[in-house]
Order: structure tokens, then C-alpha cells, then sequence
């Protein structure tokens, strides 16, 4: 995945792009990209030396993409499933009457602690890194004539 961005800020082999809504992106609601009028800016790895005011193109391979959207949205409604599953069981063994609030209950449950779970192992620097974009190419090299 490609997008154009223009550099704001820039810190050893890092630089903080602001990504705008390009015209592919005008029917899509995937992201919050250009919601309300806001740019998303996001910390990008520069292994080409990228300057402030430059428009740089940013890339995230389509595999970590995919594997990204798999851990954010898909073991989050496996846990929610699961635990419908496991309410639904401990309810009979533990003769509770309201089986189906027990059971949302458990399953909302696993849901957040799979949520706390993806928010602790993202902070180990190893998953930034993989997951992070990089700067690949410089577009136009001073963006503040324009």
C-alpha cells in the first residue's frame, strides 16, 4: 500500500509524515484519513534522509497490511465469539438462568482482554518496527513553494 505524505517533522531515521485523502480514497470509509478536514500523521522510518516540507511517498507492504487488519479486527471477533461460546456453556454447568446476558457478558469480556492483550505486545519496539511504514521515494523536493 502506497499513499502520498509531506514530511512535518523529522528525528534521526525517523520523520512524522501528514497523509492526506487522495482522490482514490474519496468513497472509502476504511480509514480516518481526512475525516473532518484532519490529516493523519502517523511516524514513518526514513532510511533515504527525507527533509521537513518534502512530498514523500510512504509504503506498508500489502502482507504486513493484511496480517495488521487480521490482528485488529479478526482475533479481536474470535475472542468475542469464543467467549458467546464458553458463557453459553459455563451458564449450564453454574445453573444460571440468563444464559444469553451471561453470555455476551463473557464474550465482551474476552473481546477487551484480547484488546489489552494487542495494545501490550504493540508496544514492544520489535512489532513497531514491523509494522511501521517507511519513506521509499521523494516526490517534490520542497513543498513550500506551493
Amino acid at each position: 500500500m502506497k499513499e502520498r505524505a509531506i514530511v512535518v517533522e523529522s528525528k534521526k531515521n525517523l520523520a512524522r509524515v501528514e497523509i492526506r485523502r487522495s482522490s482514490a480514497c474519496e468513497g472509502c470509509k476504511a480509514c480516518s484519513v481526512g475525516r473532518d478536514g484532519k490529516p493523519l500523521r502517523v511516524w514513518a522510518s526514513n532510511p533515504i534522509g527525507a527533509r521537513v516540507g518534502e512530498t514523500v511517498e510512504i509504503e506498508l507492504g500489502d502482507k504486513t497490511f493484511l496480517s495488521a487488519t487480521l490482528i485488529a479486527y479478526g482475533v479481536p471477533l474470535l475472542a468475542f465469539l469464543l467467549g458467546i461460546f464458553l458463557g453459553f456453556k459455563l451458564s449450564t454447568s453454574l445453573n444460571i438462568s440468563s444464559t444469553e446476558p451471561f453470555a455476551l457478558l463473557v464474550g465482551l469480556g474476552l473481546m477487551a482482554i484480547s484488546f489489552l492483550i494487542i495494545h501490550f505486545i504493540t508496544g514492544r519496539e520489535e512489532v513497531k518496527t514491523k509494522y511501521s511504514s517507511r519513506i521509499t521515494r521523494i516526490i517534490l523536493r520542497d513543498n513550500r513553494k506551493y
